[in-house]
């Protein structure tokens, strides 16, 4: 529940917008990083066989 504190706590607006766009960037990121590397090695898998 740390992260509903950091949002529910009385800061600045500015400041709990920055760590919302950052948390969703960094989600972004390692899902797109996993897709990738799961393409990755998919490709390699098949021209394998």
């Amino acid at each position: 529940m740390t992260l509903l504190n950091i949002f529910s706590s009385p800061l600045m607006s500015g400041a709990q917008l920055f760590l919302l766009i950052v948390c969703i960037l960094i989600g972004l990121g390692a899902g797109l990083s996993a897709m990738d590397a799961r393409n990755t090695f998919n490709k390699k898998k098949k021209t394998e066989h």
